[in-house]
């Protein structure tokens, strides 16, 4: 049997359970990828010490949304990817929380995201930009540093507003002002440029909802989300349904199974709108998705002979992990063989 290799945090952590501090139950996993694998569960620290000896192995991980742990699980895994099948793969890892990057796997792949623009620098944005926009963070979820911006001076402002005074900024003004033979000003305005990573996004008018979907393997699970008075997102509202119009729910699903169709995943989770020009995407993840959609969906909806069929019943989030990420592994190393 095939080695996997389980790597969970050093508390046993494995992204994630119905909220993001919580876990999969780790040992129910271990006992369903036990039916076809050699399943030992480890750590990230087992990695780096046993680098050399992990080979043609598959290396099973989740991603982390406190910002440095996610890096160093970049850091990690980058390593061992080239000699095992790491799943998710890097470039899905890159997407994780990381809306710069997934502006640039749309352009790869065609992923018909909105309209967006990926920038580290005020100085670099284009000038024929139309506003209103939505300025976004790089790093954030539930809408967390998402805003809409109505001309170039609140769009310059949402950039410096996290300016925060930190040690550097206080060793700054001492070398400054007091301890002048320290201060360097061609140092300083060279660090000043790049200083936060952003993306502007097309403003979408009139918008009332978007549409969280979940796919794990064959199945597909979808939750309408409202935008609250006053907002002009869905993400964050906390009012959803599962009771959607059926001309809606065909234009979701048809528009989640071609993003399926261009990018390979074991789970996807997509955020998408339907706009007077057709549905776009939002945003997307591959790992440490929110299993909300999928845990309290009382039916899953499948693609079979050329229609969409709706299927009562339960998921259980560790049987669908299993079944989607072994469909993966099979389909990836089908596609390696040959």
């Amino acid at each position: 049997m095939q080695k996997l290799l389980l790597v969970t945090s050093n508390d046993g952590f494995f992204a994630q359970g119905e909220m993001p501090w919580s876990s999969m139950d780790i040992n129910k996993l271990s006992a369903l990828f036990a039916k076809k694998f050699d399943v030992e569960i480890v750590n990230f620290n087992y990695l780096i010490e046993n680098f050399n000896d992990i080979n043609n192995c598959v290396v099973l991980y989740t991603s982390s949304q406190r910002l440095e742990h996610k890096r160093y699980i970049e850091d990690v895994v980058t390593l061992i990817a080239e000699k095992n099948l790491i799943i998710p793969t890097l470039e899905s890892l890159k997407a994780h929380d990381n809306k710069g990057f997934q502006v640039l796997m749309d352009k790869k792949y065609g992923l018909n995201l909105i309209k967006s623009d990926y920038y580290s620098d005020y100085t670099d944005i284009r000038s024929d930009i139309k506003f209103p926009l939505i300025y976004k963070e790089i790093n954030g979820a539930s809408s967390r540093g998402v805003s809409i911006v109505r001309n170039s001076s609140e769009l310059e402002g949402e950039i410096n507003e996290q300016f925060m005074i930190n040690t550097e900024v206080i060793k700054r003004f001492l070398k400054k002002y007091i301890f002048k033979w320290k201060y360097n000003q061609r140092w300083y305005e060279y660090l000043e440029y790049a200083k936060k990573r952003f993306i502007i996004q097309e403003f979408i008018e009139n918008l009332t909802c978007d549409f969280k979907v979940l796919i794990f393997g064959e199945k597909y699970y979808v939750l309408k989300r409202s935008v609250a008075d006053g907002d002009f997102k869905a993400s964050g509202s906390g009012i959803f349904s599962f009771d959607i119009e059926e001309n809606e729910l065909i234009k979701v699903l048809n528009e989640a199974k071609k993003f399926r169709e261009k990018y390979v995943s074991n789970i996807y989770s997509l955020d998408i709108c339907l706009t007077s020009t057709g549905p776009r995407l939002i945003e997307f993840q591959f790992t440490h998705v929110g299993p909300v959609t999928l845990i309290k969906s009382e039916s899953f909806y499948s693609f079979n002979n050329n229609t969409w069929e709706k299927v009562i019943e339960r998921s259980v989030l560790e049987e669908e992990f299993y079944q989607a990420t072994s469909s993966f592994i099979d389909v990836t190393q089908s596609m390696k063989r040959s």
